[in-house]
């Protein structure tokens, strides 16, 4: 296993995401052999030229390549790595997650770009939501597309008639430009709005029955968080590699893109590996300006709590209870990714904190958490809204 080189240095969006459980790593740099392994992905011409820059599967296959140099794959999963990747305009952080096969991954990527966004002062947020589903899902999108394309032939252009018989999703880019209309009252598209774009079919509509499971589970993990959202049926990505949920975080009060996540399963084969890794990440955007301002850390947080969850409502808890713990300036471990206590018990034992806090199905329902001194097995369970100052008082 090659060892990993500590970074000399991390900002708040790094430091954020080492909250919920991301490592920082160096940013992979997009190789030759990167655009080569997915060159058949790449070029998905509804896409407008903004959008093939963000949904770019030469930085996954990237982050790929470096998964397999680094050996992560002979590594316990999940994992959650992070890393900063500047540019000439912006500076990205990406948040990267393999392993995760639940709603959850969905949710923790979503709760940790909040986390770091509203950490640079941005408080004005909204969250676009959508599902495409499996390949399977995106198969049978794409048929009711152009069984609805044939349907309203009459009503189109010449040009447009032509280049959705080409590509289908033109039609995706027709509605996208309406609701960008739709923002300025003047504009000749939103005082005519074409009536069949109000009929047009939704990804939602063809989801497989896993598909739909998988939703359902990602839209209650971010109501457990108070998250509001809408459901966005045009954010659709690139089709050739992304898959399940695709969601963007916004300034509601600019309209300006702040953050995008999708899965990106499908990519795994492509890149080399043997069989296909469960991948999910997002992308957070900030103004050179804004990164520039960022206070430096020169390590990580160092828990001394390790947080084990039991059940289903105690997982939907979690995140939420992390946030909290967060804002009050006290890291803890996790293994948010598991569900198994065999493994979370494993990871609490080589951390070596003097406390654990345990969130049952009990604890759940009573909005509680136990905390437990790892010495002398003493317990005490304590109200959620109390914890914070419950776990500052305790001696070490």
């Amino acid at each position: 296993m090659k060892k990993e080189r500590k970074l000399p240095e991390l900002d708040r969006a790094l430091w954020v995401g080492a909250h919920f459980g991301f490592s920082p790593i160096d940013a992979p740099r997009v190789t030759d052999r990167d655009i080569e392994a997915v060159k058949d992905c790449a070029d998905d011409e509804a896409l407008s030229i903004e959008e093939k820059k963000l949904f770019d599967p030469a930085e996954k296959a990237a982050f790929l390549r470096v998964y397999q140099e680094r050996e992560y794959q002979n590594l316990p999963h999940p994992i959650a790595v992070c890393y900063k990747k500047p540019g000439q305009k912006r500076t990205e952080y990406s948040f990267e997650l393999a392993g995760f096969q639940g709603g959850c991954a969905e949710a923790l990527l979503i709760r940790t770009a909040l986390s770091a966004l509203s950490e640079e002062g941005i408080r004005s947020l909204t969250i676009d939501l959508n599902s495409i589903g499996d390949k399977e899902s995106v198969a049978a999108y794409e048929r009711e597309l152009q069984n609805y394309a044939r349907k309203i032939a009459d009503e189109l252009d010449a040009d447009l008639r032509k280049m959705v018989k080409k590509n289908v999703y033109e039609l995706l880019r027709v509605v996208k430009e309406a609701e960008t209309a739709g923002l300025n009252a003047d504009s000749a598209l939103a005082k005519e709005r074409p009536a069949y774009l109000d009929k047009m079919p939704t990804s939602l509509s063809t989801l497989s029955s896993a598909s739909r499971t998988h939703f359902k589970e990602v839209l209650e993990h971010i109501e457990a968080l108070g998250a509001e959202f809408r459901l966005l049926p045009t954010l659709v990505g690139n089709r050739t590699f992304c898959s399940e949920t695709l969601f963007a975080i916004r300034n509601s009060e600019t309209n300006s893109l702040l953050a995008l996540g999708y899965r990106y399963s499908r990519l795994s084969k492509k890149t080399g590996l043997k069989k296909e890794v469960p991948l999910a990440g997002v992308s957070l955007f900030l103004t050179n300006a804004a990164a520039e301002k960022q206070k430096i850390y020169k390590d990580l947080p160092k828990p001394r709590f390790y947080l084990v969850q039991l059940g289903r409502d105690a997982k939907m808890k979690t995140l939420p209870l992390i946030e909290l713990l967060r804002q009050n300036k006290i890291p803890v471990h996790h293994k948010i990714g598991t569900d198994k206590i065999g493994v979370q018990m494993e990871g609490a034992e080589k951390s070596r904190v003097p406390y654990l806090l345990i969130l049952g199905q009990k604890e759940a329902l009573e909005d509680a958490v136990t905390v437990r001194n790892v010495a002398t097995r003493a317990q005490d369970t304590i109200y959620i809204r109390d914890l914070p100052q419950y776990l500052k008082n305790l001696p070490f």
